[in-house]
């Protein structure tokens, strides 16, 4: 059912520019920083299986906390094996203890070996199956960085020992994962080595889903996505990174097997979560309970959770749809995500991390409880980012999809279709196609290649356009949208330049987002910008402005190279009394600064809000 490919991110080498420099960033700092964290809380012992020798008891997910940093290596080993060795030599020293400590009917998972061996395959809960998922990832990801298979004749002996147990025998206390993750993962297998099992141990997971009685960890059959079969799921619901690790694998599904009836519910899928329970930033997963998607337009902005890993859950789900169907709203929504809440979970040094990704942190509400004990009050998310996490999913999460990060710019169909514009060299089926661009900050792009074998280039129009202006070798043209997408012919050597006419835009939410009812948030172009108290002082509720100060605003370079935007304003003037007539209601003028999203945070504590207040 596949109408195209991916243009691989090994196939592409990043131009200078913003996305380089956080790739680089990843890379060189980020990479090493979560390995720091996972060597100093026992991370790397679990996959040591030297338990008894250390004394430190390794958790249920620790497995799949260093596959993904794993992952992250062996990505970045395809562009730059040397900046890696040390790292690959860590991973040689981890698949022969996972080697050594495998059991003889290809079992694998350190904390069940070591703590609890009785449990194995009995507690749904206990991340088996997930941690197995993202050996595989990891297993996939290394040997085709190196060549090497031993990695993968481990998880290839585990795969079949998940397949007896699960398919065959029938011999596990459960029938699904209780977290999401092995089915993509299995397809990905499969794909690699053509072994029809690991095909069927995917598909068995995905075809019992919603069909048993299975046991919870917390919250009910929505929140485990056991409500309903897969032909039959009609929103999204329940914890958020779980949900869409499963559409990812049902999109896999529905691509092995032609499956356009699949197909359709997931589309109806995606369409819930971006017109219902998203946030504008691309933040997925409102509620702190249960990490959930909760009811359509509920969007809270002070206690939005919004896990990071939803970022990248929710990239790969569009990623898979856009290779079953030509549209150009999976490209848009990867777009936005990538310029706020990719960004968002690392600080701008690269060292440290957020999990859930505040929308509005006011601090006169923190701790506000008084009479309650701290663990009781209200919870709000962090203001700071740190540099580990009891639960670390998030940062090796991030490491590890910036590592393919690439893997979003391009598709081959019948024609190349650019998907996003990051200044970059793309060796495709039709050519070597170089983007170099200024897309975030001046809405501009060059497209260009000297040895294209096709008669026809693709572009996605982005979201926020509203017009464009285009040349090919130095000649406008006039170009015609058609559903999303614009199409120009190409020569075997061509340079086009477009010009997407940026300009700073307020937003308004549908007024059944209560949260954000009379108030407006400001864009520039596909980055959302925010207000800190740091620029702008204390209590930013009190702010309030006229959305036609868009066509005032001023631009200021600095955050990365990312623009700060000044607009004017006014502010609540402080009041004598606690209550008053709203004729006395005085404002004062304002100016006021905004920052892109994904940088707040990073100068200390302070207040943060992307809604305000609209003044006619």
């Amino acid at each position: 059912m596949e109408k195209c490919k991916t243009v691989p991110f090994r196939n592409v080498t990043l131009g200078k520019g913003f996305w380089l420099d956080r790739y680089n960033l990843n890379k060189n700092v980020s990479l090493g920083c979560v390995k720091k964290v996972f060597e100093e809380t026992g991370r790397f012992d679990a996959l040591r299986f030297n338990y008894l020798k250390t004394g430190r008891a390794p958790h249920y997910y620790f497995d799949s906390d260093v596959a993904k940093w794993i992952e992250a290596v062996s990505y970045i080993m395809e562009h730059d094996r040397e900046s890696m060795r040390e790292n690959e030599t860590l991973i040689d020293e981890l698949v022969d203890c996972m080697e050594k400590a495998q059991r003889d009917d290809g079992y694998l998972n350190s904390a069940t070996q070591q703590l609890n061996p009785e449990l194995k395959f009995k507690d749904r809960d206990r991340h088996e199956l997930y941690c197995a998922g993202h050996l595989i990832e990891a297993a996939v990801a290394y040997y085709q960085a190196t060549g090497k298979d031993k990695f993968l004749k481990v998880v290839e002996r585990y795969c079949d020992c998940i397949y007896d147990y699960f398919v065959k025998e029938h011999k596990a206390d459960f029938y699904t994962p209780g977290h999401e993750e092995i089915e993509l993962a299995l397809f990905k297998l499969y794909r690699l080595t053509g072994k029809e099992k690991y095909r069927k141990t995917a598909e068995f997971f995905l075809e019992n889903r919603g069909k048993h009685d299975e046991k919870n960890m917390i919250g009910n059959a929505v929140q485990a996505q056991d409500d309903a079969d897969m032909y039959n799921l009609k929103q999204a619901g329940g914890h958020a990174v779980r949900a869409l690790y499963l559409y990812s694998g049902l999109a896999d599904y529905a691509a092995v097997n032609d499956d356009e009836k699949l197909y359709g519910v997931l589309d109806g899928l995606f369409e819930d979560i971006t017109t219902r329970k998203m946030y504008i930033t691309g933040g997925v997963g409102s509620s702190p309970r249960g990490e959930c998607f909760t009811v359509p337009f509920d969007l809270p902005n002070p206690t939005a959770y919004a896990e990071s890993c939803t970022a990248v859950a929710f990239i790969l789900f569009a990623l898979r749809m856009r290779r079953l169907k030509t549209d150009a709203k999976f490209g848009n929504l990867i777009e936005r995500i990538m310029y706020n809440m990719l960004l968002s979970p690392t600080s701008l040094d690269g060292k440290r991390f957020f999990y859930e990704n505040p929308h509005e942190i006011s601090l006169e509400d923190r701790n506000r409880e008084v009479s309650l004990n701290p663990a009781s009050r209200e919870h709000f998310p962090i203001t700071q980012r740190v540099e580990s996490f009891t639960c670390s999913c998030c940062p090796p999460n991030i490491n590890r999809f910036f590592g393919e990060f690439a893997d979003v710019i391009a598709v081959e169909q019948d024609c190349l279709y650019i998907e996003q514009y990051v200044s970059s060299i793309v060796n495709t089926a039709f050519g070597t196609v170089t983007i170099d661009e200024t897309y975030a900050l001046d809405g501009k792009a060059t497209i260009s290649s000297a040895d294209f074998k096709g008669d026809r280039i693709v572009f996605r129009k982005p979201e926020w356009c509203d017009e464009i202006d285009a040349e090919k070798n130095g000649k406008a043209i006039i170009i015609n949208e058609k559903d999303g997408y614009f199409e120009i012919p190409a020569e075997s050597r061509f340079e086009i330049s477009l010009d997407f006419k940026i300009r700073p835009k307020f937003m308004a939410a549908n007024p059944l987002v209560g949260a954000d009812v009379g108030k407006v948030a400001l864009t520039y172009g596909p980055t959302v910008y925010c207000l800190e108290g740091k620029d702008n002082g204390e209590r930013l509720k009190r702010i309030s402005l006229n959305p036609a100060a868009a066509v005032c605003v001023d631009k200021q370079k600095d955050f990365h190279g990312f623009y700060s935007l000044y607009a004017d304003g006014q502010i609540d003037k402080a009041q004598d009394k606690l209550y008053f007539s709203a004729e006395n209601c005085g404002k004062e003028k304002k100016r006021l600064k905004f920052i892109p999203f994904f940088a707040q945070a990073n100068r200390g504590e302070s207040d943060m809000i992307i809604w305000i207040r609209a003044e006619t």
